[in-house]
């Protein structure tokens, strides 16, 4: 969509104050959501009953697909004709797919002149406003015998092929549920939030744009999950990275009813390392999630040398049985008063169980001196997926 430049000053600040109002209703409106980590929370499943890459995301499991309505529960709005079943991805009984699409739509709100106030909710001006293909995936998986030997890959097309994972998987004859991997992958660490911008994702080093080449070892008996990973860490050096991540999923637990307790460590480089816990848990309607991860990292002028931790919190409140709103806050504490936050409020709703929706506008605050990340922005955002 490009800028929308030609506006006058005046009838941009009431444009971004009317978008930013406009959002806010939506967000009080009536509308469910989706939650990665949190729906696992809320199930009181583990990422590797929905996903056939056990440490969560890509292509979904015939679990999943089964119960779908109970998990996301859709509205199921679309007049499909009786006796039509959607598609879930089996070619053959040793072939199947997958397929996330996610179109957003971003205006970008930030305050005018070389100045920049922190902490601020609404800004006015409307920067800029843009409509992109935010995520184009396609998922494969052979099962060359099932339930022992898999090929699986996770392609992105977005702006042209990038093959994000490809691992063979084996898995099914040893004790504790323990299963190998070997390939291109995504290392095993912390929560699998989708927001790669978020700061245990993006500060910490573990983001869906950042596999590496290496194998991984699972064990998965009952409510527990324990994985190590070795990868190549920085092409051309002679050192590897490891990574160990697990933990455990409680069910029927008095009060809260479900509660997931994890850790995670990370020896990047001989220089860089990073760990942390996180936690999740129900109360009533509400489902809460949290994650804190301390980096410490001696590489000599190195970006992120400031670092000292970041954090992560959510909270999504089950309103109705078909209404959830989110809210979310980032923390990443650096060295010399540059400390990062952002705070999100949102909408997700599943319209059936294709077809997700999202809203969500987010605060960005950072020092003065740097202006370009205080802004605010909206974000419309259709998701299809199967």
């Amino acid at each position: 969509m490009g800028r929308w430049g030609t506006a006058s000053s005046g009838s941009r600040r009431r444009g971004g104050y009317l978008l930013a109002c406009v959002a806010l209703l939506v967000v009080a409106a009536p509308r469910p959501a989706r939650g990665e980590p949190y729906l696992m929370v809320r199930a009181g499943a583990k990422c590797s009953d929905c996903h056939t890459n056990l440490t969560g995301g890509g292509k979904r499991t015939a679990f999943a697909h089964i119960h779908a309505h109970d998990i996301e529960h859709d509205l199921d709005l679309l007049p499909i004709p009786p006796g039509v079943k959607p598609f879930d991805g089996d070619i053959t009984s040793y072939v199947s797919i997958g397929g996330d699409l996610r179109v957003r739509n971003t205006t970008v709100f930030r305050d005018e002149g070389a100045r920049v106030a922190r902490n601020r909710a609404f800004r006015s001006h409307v920067q800029s406003n843009d409509l992109a293909v935010q995520e184009a995936l396609l998922y494969g998986q052979v099962d060359l015998w099932p339930d022992v030997a898999t090929f699986y890959i996770d392609q992105s097309v977005k702006g042209g092929a990038n093959t994000r994972e490809v691992f063979g998987l084996i898995r099914g004859f040893l004790p504790w549920d323990t299963y190998v991997k070997a390939g291109r992958l995504f290392p095993a660490y912390g929560l699998r939030v989708q927001d790669d911008d978020a700061f245990i994702r993006r500060r910490v080093g573990y983001t869906f744009d950042s596999p590496d080449e290496g194998a991984e070892v699972g064990f998965a008996p009952g409510p527990f999950f324990l994985a190590t990973s070795v990868t190549n860490g920085i092409a051309g050096d002679h050192d590897v990275a490891t990574t160990v991540n697990g933990y455990t999923v409680l069910t029927d637990v008095p009060v809260v009813r479900n509660v997931m307790v994890g850790a995670s460590f990370a020896r990047q480089t001989n220089r860089r390392l990073v760990g942390g816990g996180y936690f999740g848990s129900n109360l009533w309607r509400f489902t809460y999630l949290g994650e804190i991860d301390a980096i410490s990292d001696r590489t000599p002028n190195a970006p992120s040398g400031d670092d000292e931790f970041a954090a992560y919190g959510e909270l999504d409140w089950l309103l109705f049985d078909w209404l959830n709103l989110r809210g979310t806050f980032d923390f990443v504490k650096v060295k010399h008063d540059k400390d990062q936050t952002r705070y999100a409020i949102g909408a997700e709703p599943f319209i059936n169980r294709v077809i997700q929706p999202r809203i969500q506008y987010r605060i960005n605050n950072a020092p003065g001196s740097q202006p370009l990340l205080n802004q605010d922005e909206l974000w419309v955002e259709l998701h299809l997926f199967f």
